[in-house]
């Protein structure tokens, strides 16, 4: 009896031990299986970042808002698709060539003197013919003084005293006038050219050594007159039909400024300001008073002047889609780019505006190419692939929120497929500061955009840089100047 209950005794404690051991198992168990889903979760969200980060060394300036200085030594195919046009110039192009002119400046005659086979005098026989080139080539560079005499006389009626008036631009009693101020002005500020240099090539073209101080004092003195080309400049950009828009920073003092362009193809008006933001094309005072079609990125700024209506760049849209494309593998992106050039072409080929039968068309191809790239997203989530999908969300509701300022080119002959013009203005300035890196004061920087304002406008009139500015400081207007022949 006593080994019965012993064996009873010894199976209960064997039982125990076995339930504690499986309690432990089984906690030991469900602890494996949070670590496991843990690390799982954990090893979806490294390999989303991963992606992210493969996809952010992918990009350049073909696929994403990044500038053309950024993409290094990357190999990038080109956007643009290859034409069948052989390289140079084609069939038609009118070249530019030295041509002889009928009234040269000089004339120097090589005579021929004496026979060189018998020796014979041939001063004066009459020439068979004279063979004519021409040589052209700089006259020599000097600076002159011109010495300007203000009379003073007394009447000798009423013995009042007066005196003439010196032209407007003689204010000191030496000083630079026109021509080597506005020199120096198109090379520091059209060509880039840091002071240094300038200074430099003053020296080697007219023998005569200036300072760099010099030349920002040059700038700082002829100021208050390209200013007042700047009110021209504003009352035809505030007529215009369109408007480009758009803004990139600038180094000032070691700190970052924006300039903000507002520019159509014929003028361009540049404002620096500390921000970027509503405030700055606030104080600028352009876009508050402006009531045309205003067109650019969807930076949200530009949508708060409601007196204006709005188109969007769709290049911006397309280096967008073209990253979803090449980056993340997305089927939807590709059939938009394809169905924006279209529209594009439809447009080009039709000069202007579309009907509104077509237009309708091409709303209903955009509307339902958005709700396939939602469902294609969102099949890609439910397989577990984020990649890429949250901007694209973002992009797709962007676009569809925003349908009329994205298609409104279909319907205004005026408004341009992007805003390519305000980029191309704002290029210089970047130019500008990967050449000198940093204005050192935020005076030298407001004054840069007001010159580079003249300079670009009258650039895009096709005229002559230098011997405009030359007649700005000479008292001149830009509007005379512009429509002068």
């Amino acid at each position: 009896m006593a080994n019965v209950v012993f064996d009873f005794q010894q199976a209960v404690f064997t039982l125990e031990s076995m339930v504690a051991k499986i309690e432990r198992q089984a906690q030991t168990i469900e602890k494996l299986i949070k670590e496991n889903e843990q690390l799982r979760q954990e090893n979806q969200q490294l390999k989303a970042r991963i992606a992210e980060l493969e996809a952010r060394t992918k990009k350049n300036s073909t696929n994403s808002h990044l500038p053309p200085s950024s993409d290094r030594f990357v190999a990038k195919s080109p956007s643009r698709q290859p034409s069948e046009k052989q390289p140079g110039g084609q069939l038609g192009h009118r070249g530019t060539t030295l041509r002889q002119v009928p009234n040269p400046d000089h004339r120097v005659l090589h005579r021929v003197t004496k026979c060189k086979g018998c020796g014979h005098s041939l001063e004066h026989v009459a020439p068979l013919q004279v063979d004519i080139r021409q040589v052209f080539d700089l006259p020599v560079v000097r600076m002159e003084v011109t010495q300007h005499e203000r009379e003073v006389k007394g009447c000798p009626k009423c013995h009042l005293v007066q005196q003439a008036e010196f032209p407007f631009y003689v204010t000191n009693h030496v000083q630079y006038g026109p021509a080597i101020t506005s020199l120096v002005l198109y090379w520091n500020h059209a060509q880039l050219i840091p002071c240094e240099r300038v200074t430099e090539m003053v020296k080697a073209l007219v023998g005569h050594s200036i300072s760099a101080g010099t030349v920002v004092n040059m700038t700082r003195r002829w100021l208050p007159v390209l200013e007042a080309a700047l009110k021209e400049i504003e009352t035809a950009l505030l007529t215009s039909s369109t408007l480009h828009v758009d803004e990139t920073s600038l180094r000032v003092n070691r700190k970052n400024q924006w300039v903000h362009v507002a520019s159509t193809a014929k003028v361009t008006r540049y404002g620096l300001h500390r921000s970027r933001g509503k405030q700055a094309t606030d104080d600028i005072g352009i876009l508050p008073r402006y009531k045309g079609t205003m067109v650019h990125d969807a930076y949200s700024v530009y949508p708060m002047y409601t007196e204006a209506s709005h188109a969007l760049c769709h290049a911006h849209h397309l280096r967008e889609l073209r990253a979803y494309t090449e980056l993340y593998g997305h089927s939807w992106s590709k059939e938009m780019t394809e169905a924006l050039l279209e529209m594009k072409q439809a447009v080009e080929k039709a000069g202007g505006a579309l009907p509104e039968e077509e237009v309708r068309y091409w709303e209903a191809v955009y509307d339902q190419l958005l709700a396939n790239g939602r469902q294609e997203l969102d099949e890609r989530c439910r397989q577990g692939n984020h990649e890429g999908v949250r901007n694209a969300q973002n992009f797709i509701q962007r676009l569809e929120k925003r349908k009329q300022e994205a298609l409104l080119f279909l319907r205004k002959k005026e408004v341009p497929f992007d805003n390519n013009q305000a980029e191309r203005d704002l290029r210089m300035v970047k130019v500008k500061q990967k050449i000198s890196g940093t204005f050192r004061q935020e005076d030298d920087a407001e004054a840069f955009c007001t010159i580079r304002s003249v300079i670009s406008t009258l650039q895009k009139h096709g005229k002559p840089v230098w011997e405009s500015l030359q007649r700005l400081l000479s008292g001149e207007s830009l509007q005379t100047i512009l429509h002068s022949s």
